[in-house]
């Protein structure tokens, strides 16, 4: 269990499809020969060196029975969680409030209003 200090880092998608590959008793290698992709491609998503891009998501999704946007929810959820704890806060002015466009120049953004998660 965490305490509200700790953080606990992004799970790369590769650690996710590990469980999933152990849980069903599928190795790295009978995967790369079922979606005929090079076993190193699989392992470095594994080992989390690699992403899971839009046309591996595909492969993996239609080999394993789930779908691809799965797959490509989990990176894309992973790359933003990076960002936001690697990235400096956001010094951004915003445009639009609560649906209604505003003047950047009026807008007090030191209110405490926390922009960093803000992803438009």
């Amino acid at each position: 269990m965490t305490t509200k200090d700790q953080i606990m880092p992004p799970v790369h998608p590769g650690e996710l499809l590990r469980e999933t590959l152990d849980e069903l008793g599928i190795t790295a290698y009978a995967l790369a020969k079922s979606i005929g992709k090079a076993p190193i491609q699989i392992s470095r998503i594994l080992a989390s060196k690699s992403s899971i891009s839009a046309p591996m998501a595909r492969l993996i999704g239609a080999a394993l029975g789930t779908t691809a946007q799965y797959w490509v929810n989990l990176q894309a959820h992973f790359d933003l969680e990076v960002a936001n704890l690697s990235s400096p806060p956001l010094t951004v002015k915003p445009l639009v409030i609560g649906g209604k466009r505003v003047d950047p120049d009026t807008v007090n953004t030191s209110s405490g209003q926390d922009l960093s998660r803000h992803t438009g």
